[in-house]
């Protein structure tokens, strides 16, 4: 049986921050043994995403049947909040949370628009709104992916991306190898915003 402490050494998260992202172990139905990530809002959850329990499993992470897009966002972050980070994924916005940074979670890079979209459908209005008044930065995974994704929704919020990347493919994967230089990478990125 698979636990939250095997899910927050296998990421370097404490296990307290997935107790406080309200991450469980499904014991019952079709997700049993996998890990639920809770959607929250200020009224609740949104949704359920389940993350596979084996590294290598497939699907990797899954929906609930029908669910709707929904941004990660444990801190429930919104209007009027001066600094803002775009991550892609649930984990990398833990670690961004562990610094003490506030980060909101995308899941995939597709959820940002496509080139071919119309300049108005590369973000989404309600984005724009919610983050107007916000110190927007985006940190995506260091991939040509999430660089083209990252790039189209800094300019849709008029903010800028988080480019000083090490020889690492995200957040979470820099934060296990070198929490300390991720960090001091993103104080620096800070200060000198």
């Amino acid at each position: 049986m698979v636990d939250l402490k095997e899910l927050a050494d296998e990421r370097g998260l404490a296990e307290g921050t997935l107790d406080w992202a309200g991450l469980v172990v499904v014991e019952d139905g079709q997700y049993d043994g996998w890990y639920g990530i809770p959607y929250r809002n200020a009224t609740g959850i949104w949704k359920w995403r389940y993350r596979h329990p084996d590294r290598d499993g497939r699907p990797k992470y899954q929906d609930e049947f029908g669910a709707k897009f929904h941004l990660y966002n444990p801190g429930v972050l919104g209007p009027g909040h001066p600094e803002v980070w775009f991550c892609e994924g649930e984990f990398d916005t833990l670690v961004l949370w562990e610094l003490g940074v506030p980060a909101i979670g995308i899941h995939g890079t597709a959820n940002v628009g496509t080139e071919d979209d119309s300049e108005e459908g590369r973000v989404p209005k309600s984005w724009a709104l919610l983050f107007e008044n916000s110190k927007v930065t985006v940190a995506f995974d260091n991939d040509e992916a999430g660089h083209r994704a990252g790039r189209r929704l800094a300019a849709g919020l008029n903010g800028v991306m988080f480019e000083p990347w090490a020889n690492y493919g995200d957040l979470n994967e820099w934060y296990k190898a070198d929490p300390v230089g991720l960090e001091r990478a993103v104080e620096r990125f800070r200060e000198h915003r």
